[in-house]
């Protein structure tokens, strides 16, 4: 039997992801911050300035840094999540501070923020259809969505 290659295309994705998940989770914040950097740079060098680092710190660093910018350049999603995953802890230390602010209007923002969050939104009331009529759908394929998509973009921007 022979699996099709889109499939096996996304096996292979799959398994880049899951590895490169996995070598992230063994490293620091500033690994990471390398790893992201390194993408945009053809050098250790110029990524470890990049992002205020020095040399001899990112050139002592273990080979997983390395398989990681490698595994990197072939999913940066897996590694936005990580970073995302890793700095939410801050990130609501920082919104809770907002609960002391001296700004009455904060601590209201900061306060319904928190509470929509546990709690969820209040119902509202949304008017999606026009004059009572039902709204017209389309289904596209994946080849005629992007059909669909590139027309609109030569409509709206020309043919540069």
């Amino acid at each position: 039997m022979q699996i099709p290659a889109n499939e096996n295309q996304q096996n292979a994705e799959n398994c880049i992801s899951e590895n490169l998940s996995d070598v992230l989770d063994k490293l620091t914040l500033d690994q990471i911050r390398f790893v992201i950097a390194r993408q945009e740079c053809s050098t250790d060098r110029e990524a470890a300035r990049k992002i205020g680092m020095s040399e001899s710190t990112v050139y002592r660093w273990p080979d997983e840094v390395k398989r990681a910018v490698h595994l990197m350049a072939q999913d940066g999603i897996v590694t936005a999540l990580k970073l995302r995953r890793k700095s939410l802890a801050k990130a609501m230390l920082i919104k809770i501070k907002g609960l002391d602010s001296r700004s009455e209007k904060t601590r209201q923002s900061v306060s319904t923020e928190i509470i929509e969050w546990e709690l969820g939104k209040a119902a509202q009331s949304v008017n999606v259809g026009g004059n009572g009529q039902p709204i017209e759908t389309i289904e596209y394929s994946a080849a005629e969505w992007r059909e669909q998509r590139e027309k609109r973009l030569k409509d709206a921007f020309g043919d540069s």
